[in-house]
């Protein structure tokens, strides 16, 4: 698997997403009630260890209590990056996103991630108020910080703000689905201009559409329109999911190595 680096530190290409395994399907009831029966935490150990096996040495994950403690104990006896991000939801009895960037720091997670939560919230002024103060205490621990945004104007604030974002989490797929009643207006072709546009690494989410978006048809997609350092999160179903995935993930990239040659 390929690596990137960002600021000294290496992380793979694509990244071990973790919705499933909370029940987080965006898709339906029956689905996440599926997720929900077959994530125990055994079964998401062999995950990520299966994805280690393939290559993926990072997981992306909000800040929740399970999960973290698979992390750590998968962490003692193999390397393993962790993405966390400051979503809030019913997962975890943490209910602020200063108190889950002190968890995560706590926690030694490589990249802490500003949820969109916080960053696209209604604003009057040319300013995400607090953004600064919280992306100063990150920095202040040696640790890279992100932001999760939908939105393309928030990511053109952050750079012409200079608040000091390392990296952004972002919806990217070839439908422009990025959540259930999502009301932005933002076209695939804009937010891939943005992408490329923007010197910084992304980390791309939501390239299968959460489901609806045939994995033979998405992650190529995704790989052919997004710069060389940027990274995709995947959050995959099940074990045979993941086999499919990264099947085809690889031979892309091999054939692209290929072509280039």
């Amino acid at each position: 698997m390929k690596t990137i680096n960002i600021q000294g530190r290496n992380f793979s290409k694509i990244i071990c997403g973790t919705n499933p395994f909370y029940g987080h399907s965006h898709f339906s009831e029956a689905r996440n009630t599926e997720y929900l029966n077959r994530f125990t935490d055994d079964y998401i150990t062999e995950m990520i260890q299966f994805c280690l096996s393939k290559g993926i040495n990072t997981v992306e994950s909000c800040a929740n209590e399970r999960i973290v403690e698979i992390i750590s104990a998968v962490k003692r006896e193999s390397p393993l990056r962790f993405i966390g991000t400051t979503r809030l939801d019913e997962t975890s009895p943490m209910k602020s996103h200063q108190q889950k960037l002190g968890f995560l720091l706590e926690h030694q997670a490589d990249i802490c991630v500003i949820h969109a939560q916080f960053v696209d919230r209604p604003r009057s002024a040319d300013d995400i108020h607090g953004l600064q103060r919280l992306i100063e205490q990150v920095h202040q621990q040696n640790v890279l910080v992100g932001i999760s945004t939908h939105r393309i104007s928030t990511v053109e604030l952050c750079e012409r703000k200079q608040y000091g974002v390392d990296l952004y989490l972002f919806p990217f797929n070839l439908s422009g689905y990025v959540y259930p009643g999502y009301e932005g207006q933002e076209t695939v072709e804009a937010r891939r201009q943005l992408i490329l546009r923007t010197p910084k690494p992304f980390v791309l989410m939501k390239v299968l559409a959460s489901g609806r978006i045939p994995p033979q048809e998405g992650l190529p997609f995704v790989l052919d329109n997004c710069k060389p350092n940027d990274l995709i999160t995947l959050g995959m179903g099940s074990l045979g999911e993941a086999e499919e995935c990264l099947s085809i993930i690889g031979k892309h990239m091999e054939k692209t190595v290929s072509e280039e040659k």
